[in-house]
C-alpha cells in the first residue's frame, strides 16, 4: 500500500522559477541551465521508478514511502523511497545516469560510460545507502521498533550493467524493482500487518520536505538580478499580469485570477529572502500601493512579525 507519494523537490521549483527570472546575460544562467536539466532529470527518474512500482502486488502486507526527509540527532537524511515488509525494512536509493554502468569490486567503484568509451567515477550508492540506514535504525531505536534494515540500488535508466563481482546490495534497474519486490521470501515475521501500518504512519507524520538555502546564495544572484512581476500561468514566456479590478488580470491572453500572486510569493522565499516586507512585496509584484499589499498578504496564509513599518511576513511553517 502507498502511504506516501512524490512531491516536486523545492530546489526544482526554485531552479523552474530563476530559469524565467534571470536575464540569459547573467554570469551564472549556464550554469544554473546545467543544475535545473541535471535537477530535473533526477526527479525524472524518480518518478520512473515510482510508476513501475505501481505494479508491485505481494501475498505479504507492506508499505511503500517514496520520498522522505527525516531527522535523528539534529541531523536530516533523505531516502528516496522506502518499501516495509514483515521481516525487513528495505532503502531504495535511486540514480538517474545515461549509459553504461560499471561496478567493479576491490576497492568497490561506480563508473558511468559513455556512448563515447569516457568513463566517470561516481559516489558510491552503496555508502549512501548505509549512511541512512545507520540514522533509520536509530529514528527505529528511538521507538523501540527493531527490524532489520537494508538497501538495494536502482538505476532510473534501463541502463547497461556490467557487474564484476556482486556488490554487498542488489544493483537494480528500475523496470526490475517490482519483480524483486513480488519475489521476496519473508522468513522470520517481526512485524504484523497493523504495526507495517503503524510505522508508515509515524514515518509520514515524521517526515519534513527538504528545504534548500535559498538560490540566491547557492549561486550567488542578487535580489535587483530577479526579474520582477506576477507571471500569466497560460502564456508561454514571461507574460506580466496587472492589479485591477480586485485581480490580477493578463492583458494578453485574458487570464484572470484572484490570486496568482500566492506563486510568486512562494518563489521569492526560494529564490530572494525568507521574509517579505510590504514595501518589497509591491515591487516585486506591481502591487500599486501598500493597503492593496497589506490585505493581499494578510491572505496569502503568511505569519506577521513585528508591528507597524518594521513588520515582515514569513511563511507560517517557518
Amino acid at each position: 500500500m502507498l502511504y506516501k507519494q512524490r512531491t516536486m523537490p523545492k530546489l526544482l521549483q526554485g531552479l523552474l522559477s530563476l530559469e524565467k527570472r534571470l536575464a540569459p546575460t547573467h554570469p551564472q544562467y549556464d550554469y544554473i541551465q546545467k543544475e535545473l536539466y541535471k535537477t530535473r532529470a533526477g526527479y525524472g527518474g524518480e518518478v520512473e521508478y515510482d510508476r513501475y512500482m505501481k505494479e508491485v502486488r505481494t501475498n505479504y502486507p507492506h508499505a511503500i514511502l517514496h520520498d522522505l526527509s527525516l531527522q535523528q540527532e539534529g541531523i536530516y537524511f533523505q531516502i528516496d523511497s522506502l518499501f516495509i515488509t514483515p521481516d525487513a525494512i528495505i532503502i531504495t536509493e535511486i540514480k538517474n545516469r545515461a549509459g553504461k554502468i560499471l561496478i567493479k569490486t576491490n576497492p568497490t567503484q561506480f563508473l558511468q560510460i559513455s556512448a563515447e568509451g569516457e568513463s566517470t567515477v561516481f559516489r558510491s550508492p552503496i555508502v549512501e545507502v548505509n549512511r541512512k540506514k545507520q540514522f533509520l535504525e536509530r529514528w527505529l531505536a528511538k521507538r523501540n521498533i527493531y527490524i532489520p534494515v537494508r538497501g538495494i540500488i536502482v538505476f532510473a535508466h534501463n541502463n547497461e550493467l556490467q557487474i564484476e563481482e556482486q556488490p554487498p546490495m542488489p544493483v537494480l534497474t528500475s523496470y526490475e524493482a517490482p519483480v524483486y519486490f513480488r519475489s521476496l521470501e519473508i522468513q522470520d515475521r517481526v512485524l504484523e500487518k497493523r504495526m507495517i501500518e503503524k510505522i508508515a504512519t509515524a514515518l509520514v507524520q515524521s517526515n519534513r520536505q527538504y528545504k534548500p538555502p535559498l538560490l540566491s546564495e547557492r549561486y550567488r544572484f542578487f535580489k535587483h538580478d530577479v526579474i520582477p512581476g506576477v507571471f500569466c500561468p497560460e502564456c508561454s514566456g514571461t507574460e506580466v499580469m496587472q492589479w485591477d479590478k480586485l485581480r490580477w488580470n493578463c492583458l494578453r491572453c485574458g487570464n484572470v485570477s484572484a490570486t496568482e500572486h500566492e506563486k510568486t510569493l512562494v518563489e521569492w522565499f526560494l529564490l530572494v529572502s525568507g521574509n517579505i516586507t510590504n514595501q518589497a512585496f509591491c515591487e516585486f509584484t506591481g502591487v500599486p500601493d501598500r493597503h492593496t499589499a497589506k490585505r493581499l498578504l494578510a491572505r496569502s496564509q503568511l505569519h506577521r512579525r513585528g508591528k507597524r513599518a518594521g513588520s515582515v511576513y514569513v511563511p507560517i511553517n517557518k
